[in-house]
């Protein structure tokens, strides 16, 4: 009985292990700044979302989101004739099914960003996306500085560091920046 007690005892423990599944929350990204981000884009639009979708790839193994933007500026590259660029990324929700990418950028209709694009993806994970707001007050547009937060900073010596938080800024002060990077 007390053999049967113990395997009885190991097997609860077993069922309990495996039914506490830890969650991993990171995703390491080395922060750019915008002359980084504004050469690795082939693409920088100024553009306001205009619809999201999620679905799960073919395997029904990850859940993909696909961002429709319509481009208001385009400050680098050439954009489709119709002026709307699809955005795929990992990561979203397909009805009571989540998949979160940490530092992935998050978009929502009728909001408008600044988009630092490579091949239809953002550049950077969430630091090549800025939203971009009113200032009614200034009587200008702001662009909020990149989400920082998950971002690893590496020094000249290339030790990580950690990275500042970012500040918003006067949009036409980083198109005439990036124009510059750009050549333009």
């Amino acid at each position: 009985m007390t053999r049967w007690r113990r395997s009885l005892q190991l097997l609860a423990l077993a069922a309990c292990a495996l039914a506490i599944k830890p969650v991993a929350q990171a995703s390491i990204a080395r922060a750019m700044d915008l002359a980084e981000l504004t050469a690795g884009a082939d693409q920088i639009v100024v553009a306001e979302v205009v619809a999201t979708e999620c679905d799960w790839d073919k395997d029904h193994r990850n859940i993909y989101s696909t961002i429709e933007i319509s481009v208001r500026e385009s400050w680098k590259g050439t954009i489709p004739g119709d002026g709307r660029i699809k955005i795929r990324q990992l990561g979203g929700t397909v009805g009571d099914i989540e998949m979160t990418v940490y530092g992935m950028p998050s978009f929502e209709p009728g909001e408008r960003a600044l988009i630092f694009l490579r091949h239809a993806g953002v550049v950077g994970m969430g630091q090549g996306k800025r939203r971009v707001h009113w200032d009614s007050h200034g009587k200008r547009w702001l662009a909020d500085g990149p989400d920082r937060s998950r971002l690893l900073g590496v020094d000249a010596k290339g030790k990580p560091r950690a990275t500042e938080a970012s500040q918003s800024e006067i949009l036409e002060r980083l198109r005439e920046q990036v124009r510059i990077l750009v050549g333009d």
